[in-house]
């Protein structure tokens, strides 16, 4: 199998401390060959919420067995964070070592920041 591409989005909310995250893996050919949702508690601010469903999404595609895989994400400071050479003093800096470690189970990984209009898929998932 070739590559894949893991679309993932979140939605927070800060008064419950909450946060949900979407999903969505496709083929080559824009075909959805799994998809995923889950909620998250006591998550406190969007920056953490965004890095934990990036984090979930590249879980599920190494799970699903895909082997080269593009990650997807609306959240720039989580890219940027992930793909920077220099150390992450950030408070997702634990995720963001969680996410590198995490590519090891994959031939390649990639991650790159697409706009929010890119990923309707999974936000319309998120949004639910």
């Amino acid at each position: 199998m070739g590559w894949v591409k893991l679309n993932v989005v979140s939605g927070f909310s800060i008064a419950r401390q909450k946060a949900v995250s979407g999903s969505i893996i496709k083929n080559e050919e824009g075909n959805i060959l799994g998809s995923g949702f889950r909620v998250h508690h006591l998550v406190g601010t969007l920056a953490l919420a965004e890095a934990i469903a990036l984090l979930h999404g590249v879980q599920f595609a190494s799970e699903m067995g895909f082997r080269y895989v593009i990650a997807e994400s609306d959240s720039r400071l989580v890219i940027n964070n992930i793909n920077s050479k220099e150390d992450d003093y950030s408070e997702t800096r634990p995720l963001t070592w969680d996410l590198k470690a995490s590519t090891r189970n994959f031939s390649e990984c990639r991650f790159q920041f697409v706009a929010r209009e890119g990923s309707s898929v999974a936000h319309a998932m998120a949004e639910e």
